[in-house]
């Protein structure tokens, strides 16, 4: 039987159960229903709210400043990988502590009015950010020790659909509640989500068997991480290209909505409602890809599709056609873009060190947010000086050209072929 975590005091314990396929990808399921609910809130929901109860943008602006809170959560990875707590296990132990603690967080603000009190309640979710980092940063550790290599394509599925399920709770499904029911029904609904991944994890074992990383000195886990030859390449240079193409296109796509006249509604339906459901199915559809085909046919898949559905968005790019036929391309691109998540997902789940989960995992996919944030204001200021056409045109290109570079350094991964083949090589 596997050990468990080491505890604060250095003792190893026994978990009772090792959870079986099933169960890990519902702990999966669990975990990831609540992972951007307080982020798509925080940015989100709360900002029109407090925009349509007329605070200026200017006072708003200090919102978006609590970004760096959530950018930066991968610099906490060596303490949540480092810190144990007993019986509870490593990621398991943290991600029961938080989810408590956000729980609380949510329910202090209850009672308050957010345009009344607003200092109090951008306090309070300065704080829930703050407890976010160490929550996400665990929910990504004990990912990668739930999902052995085979299973990892479902799982990252799972993950994207539920990751993408809760952008909508917090975000849409935020904003309708509110509408109907207020402020405080609203806040303790979100509240009372967070105890439904708490349910699930104080029955399930953390099943690792792996210890803490060793206690050397702070952040020596980064560093090291990105001085390996094969996961340096990954993530500064062939993750980035993968990803650039469709994050230039992508970060004009509400502009160019707005160029073509589409009012708020059609886009509320097309980046809300609509591509939540097309994303949903995108991720188990890819998911499938992986298990089935491998790592380097899945991302040469859905990188194709990619520049394809980037490529589709011309007719957009130069004023659009119907509006029912530029939502199609805008859905297909949506669509892509989910698949190319699960890969990289799952790609980089198979570079991460057992021994630093929760660092590696976060650091990788940190840098996915740097470079969407990167090309989208990129792509911002070439629109501005040569058109929406030429941004989609050259993000096409890129997406083409950073798919066929994935997918040769693909060609060496270990994993990157199906258990299929392997069983047939060996």
């Amino acid at each position: 039987m596997a050990t468990g975590a080491v505890g604060l005091g250095g003792t190893s314990t026994e978990p009772l159960v090792e959870p079986s396929r099933r169960r890990r990808f519902a702990v999966i399921a669990a975990m990831y229903l609540v992972a951007d609910i307080g982020y798509s809130f925080f940015f989100g929901a709360l900002s029109t709210i407090l925009l349509q109860s007329g605070i200026p943008l200017e006072q708003l602006s200090l919102i978006n400043l609590l970004g760096l809170l959530y950018v930066g959560r991968f610099l906490v990875g060596p303490l949540v990988d480092r810190v144990g707590f007993g019986r509870l296990g490593r990621y398991r132990g943290w991600l029961v502590t938080t989810q408590l603690v956000l729980v609380l967080v949510w329910l202090a603000m209850a009672p308050l009015d957010p345009v009344l009190n607003m200092p109090a309640v951008l306090a309070l979710a300065t704080a829930g950010l703050a407890v976010s980092a160490l929550h996400d940063t665990a929910m990504g550790g004990l990912a990668v020790r739930l999902l052995p290599a085979r299973d990892r394509g479902v799982g990252n599925a799972i993950q994207s659909g539920m990751a993408g399920l809760s952008i909508v709770l917090g975000s849409g499904g935020a904003l309708l509640l509110y509408a109907h029911a207020g402020w405080s029904v609203t806040v303790v609904v979100l509240a009372t989500l967070y105890l439904v991944p708490f349910g699930v994890l104080v029955f399930v074992a953390e099943p690792d068997t792996t210890t803490a990383a060793a206690h050397g000195m702070p952040f020596s886990e980064i560093a090291s991480l990105l001085r390996q030859p094969r996961t340096g390449a990954w993530a500064l240079l062939v993750m980035p290209m993968f990803m650039l193409g469709g994050f230039l296109g992508t970060g004009v796509l509400t502009p160019m909505m707005l160029a073509a006249h589409w009012n708020l509604g059609e886009i509320a339906l097309v980046s809300g409602t609509l591509s939540g459901v097309a994303c949903l199915a995108a991720a188990f559809g890819a998911g499938g890809l992986v298990s089935r085909l491998g790592r380097r046919r899945a991302a040469a898949i859905v990188g194709g599709a990619w520049a394809v559905a980037l490529a589709l968005l011309l007719p957009l790019s130069l004023g659009g056609t119907a509006v029912p036929i530029d939502a199609v391309a805008v859905l297909i691109g949506y669509v892509a873009y989910t698949g190319c998540l699960v890969c990289i997902y799952t790609i980089s789940m198979d570079l991460t060190r057992p021994s630093s989960a929760a660092t590696d995992l976060t650091l990788q996919l940190a840098v996915v947010g740097v470079i969407r944030l990167g090309a989208t204001s990129v792509g911002l200021g070439l629109a501005a000086a040569a058109g929406f056409p030429a941004v989609v045109a050259a993000a096409a290109v890129l997406a083409l050209v950073g798919t066929a570079i994935t997918t040769r350094w693909l060609r060496s991964h270990p994993v990157a072929d199906t258990p299929a083949t392997r069983k047939e090589r060996s």
